[in-house]
């Protein structure tokens, strides 16, 4: 129950790494993913859609993994972008795959949701995709020991991320996008006879 890629206003969880410490640690923070060197646990990474980033996320998941001597294991959610070289090394059976994925699979754009970055600024919490997301699973041989991962995992993970956008109150991201254009960024109108609040 750990996100390694999070804000005060939108993790689900009570720690997470986030891109600003200073003002997000009474608020549960870590600090910057970058930074945090886990030698033990199961851990979800959705980075910045950034190719760079995504990258970046790579690096240090092998790194830790490689230093360690405990179970470990990180659960990597991106778009499936393949011309990245984050999906290519998190593509089972690639020509790039990284040596530390044991599972990875695709979710089809219109098939799941995401609790939207921007939440506190939209009626909605939940969003719908925007892309295909590839799913991918890093573990050591100890974290594969650990948390087994099967082919009910393909399975959990589509319904929960299948929850996400019924959640969205919308049947796709053009319907979604209508819904949030209207309301984001627009003060409420003050009635001609309200005076100044005190």
């Amino acid at each position: 129950q750990f996100e390694c890629f999070a804000s005060p206003l939108n993790s689900a969880f009570a720690r997470f790494c986030s891109a600003f410490p200073d003002t997000d640690a009474p608020f549960g923070s870590l600090g910057s993913f970058f930074d945090f060197r886990p030698a033990e646990g199961s851990f979800e990474a959705n980075p910045p859609f950034v190719p760079e980033v995504m990258e970046a996320a790579v690096n240090h998941i092998e790194g830790l993994l490689e230093g360690s001597s405990r179970p470990l294991s990180f659960v990597v959610i991106i778009p499936a972008w393949s011309e990245t070289r984050a999906f290519k090394r998190l593509e089972k059976g690639g020509e790039l795959c990284s040596g530390w994925v044991v599972e990875s699979f695709t979710v089809e754009a219109g098939s799941h949701g995401f609790c939207d970055g921007a939440q506190h600024q939209r009626r909605e919490r939940f969003r719908p995709a925007s892309f295909d997301s590839l799913v991918a699973v890093l573990q050591n041989d100890l974290g594969a020991a650990k948390w087994r991962v099967g082919p009910e995992l393909r399975a959990e993970m589509e319904t929960a991320m299948r929850a996400a956008l019924d959640r969205s109150g919308a049947s796709d991201l053009q319907a979604w996008e209508e819904q949030n254009r209207a309301s984001k960024w627009v003060p409420k109108k003050k009635k001609e006879n309200e005076g100044p609040h005190p």
